[in-house]
């Protein structure tokens, strides 16, 4: 059945429209704190009816009355990943819900085995409302605006789930959503890009690497007359250098958005650039290896305490892995809530060098955009870093064929070899080789040296 039938669903989601959809614009900080310990003392209130968390607050010595706000969060025990996947499935919802009436979602599993949550039409419904706030900030109109939505529409995703299996077919009776086109981030890029110039659209969002190949495509005469208002990256780490080339190619800005599939969406970039948190939809907090909270402009591990919906509850969740540096900056778009300053991306996608400097993410895709700049590297579709042991680093390229007789390819691989290694020491060898292709949902940086046993990481 259509849950949007039943009136007092879309009633339900019609508040939340006119409502949540707003929220940020219109309170104030003290008010924001308040429905945020609002949220959590009923959140908790329902997870103890989850084994799993019944379990680990009865441990923790903690009972749902020991919240009394926002500020009691730190009673609360961490939850890992892997918490979560050795619960699954049967521990890790109310033993009151009915699970024919859930979805289960997964993560695409590039840090390694899939993780698996359950969670309701209303919880999807409030993830995509967070996303229409986004493009709202960008005045984009989901109803009237021609958006083409380049998605993760493999089996299970969030992102299938929201957008061809879950919410936006069961809106369909009531809009003909004619303006959006939904399209999988890993078909062809030359295929993709004829399905844009035949819908030529007002906005697109997509992963960053996939805007990359269409910003390739769209520089070598393909795509010319496609000319968006606006271009929404997420997914991944968006470096400033591929964020430039995207703009220039396309002629418009290009925004961020930060999300998950365990917490939906958690923060976003304004029109003036500066990353907003959605703090009345996620509680965001930011530790050292201890659990200690960080300062402010000192990157951190992300915790996130999902302040909505049923199924799953995602309370102090640290299975994000995503290195964050929080801010106090404030800004003058009007939107309340909280700040970050930088988004690193996965601590398990970082190298380690044998100093123990943990090279970020952000730091490495901002240097291979600088090489790209640099030495004109177009002719390499995707990078991949592997590194076996902490004094090796394999990078495999893919190439272009198009472009493969126009670059002196061994030339290019010297020069890459030498960047890398003038840039993070002599003492680790670096090796660069051609391969075919980069399976899906494989990540750009696979490290199998294991940081928990280096005693003073450092940040870079």
């Amino acid at each position: 059945m259509n849950p949007f039938l039943n009136p007092f669903f879309a009633f339900r989601v019609l508040k939340s429209y006119f409502v949540d959809v707003n929220r940020l614009w219109s309170i104030n900080t003290s008010d924001l704190k308040k429905f945020q310990s609002k949220q959590l003392q009923r959140l908790v209130k329902y997870a103890y009816t989850v084994p799993f968390y019944h379990e680990k607050y009865k441990n923790a010595g903690v009972h749902p009355s020991d919240i009394q706000g926002i500020n009691d969060i730190g009673k609360l025990p961490f939850i890992s990943k892997d918490d979560i996947r050795k619960n699954f499935p049967d521990r890790i919802i109310s033993s009151a819900a009915d699970k024919s009436k859930m979805v289960k979602s997964y993560t695409s599993g590039t840090t390694g085995k899939p993780v698996s949550i359950y969670i309701d039409m209303y919880t999807i419904v409030l993830g995509i409302l967070g996303y229409v706030r986004v493009i709202k900030e960008h005045k984009v109109n989901w109803r009237k605006t021609r958006m083409t939505v380049i998605a993760d529409l493999s089996e299970h995703s969030a992102e299938s789930e929201y957008l061809t299996d879950g919410m936006i077919p069961k809106l369909k009776p009531f809009f003909s959503l004619n303006n959006m086109q939904i399209l999988h981030t890993y078909d062809d890029p030359k295929k993709l890009m004829k399905k844009i110039i035949s819908f030529q659209p007002e906005f697109i969002g997509g992963y960053p690497g996939m805007l990359r190949q269409l910003a390739l495509l769209k520089n070598r005469g393909f795509g010319e007359d496609i000319q968006p208002k606006c271009i929404l990256s997420t997914g991944s780490v968006l470096d400033k250098f591929l964020k430039g080339y995207i703009e220039d190619s396309f002629k418009t800005q290009l925004f961020d958005t930060y999300g998950a599939m365990e917490s939906g969406p958690m923060a976003f970039e304004c029109r003036q650039g500066k990353y907003h948190v959605h703090s009345d939809l996620v509680y965001l907090e930011f530790v050292d290896d201890d659990g200690k909270p960080v300062s402010p402009e000192e990157p951190g591990q992300s915790v996130v305490t999902r302040l909505y919906g049923r199924g799953t509850p995602i309370i102090r969740y640290t299975g994000l892995d995503d290195i964050i540096t929080p801010s106090e900056d404030r800004c003058t778009c009007g939107l309340t809530g909280g700040f970050i300053s930088k988004i690193h991306g996965r601590e398990s996608h970082s190298i380690t060098l044998p100093n123990g400097t943990v090279v970020l993410p952000s730091t490495l895709d901002e240097f291979i955009g600088e090489l790209y700049r640099s030495f004109n590297l177009d002719c390499i579709e995707r990078f991949q870093i592997i590194q076996p042991r902490i004094n090796k680093i394999e990078i495999y390229a893919v190439i272009d064929n198009e472009l493969r007789n126009t670059f002196p390819i061994e030339k290019l691989f010297s020069e890459i070899q030498h960047s890398f290694q003038e840039k993070f020491g002599s003492d680790i060898e670096v090796n660069v080789k051609e391969i075919d292709k980069i399976k899906p949902h494989t990540a750009g940086v696979i490290s199998k040296v294991d940081r928990g046993k280096i005693k003073k990481k450092k940040y870079i």
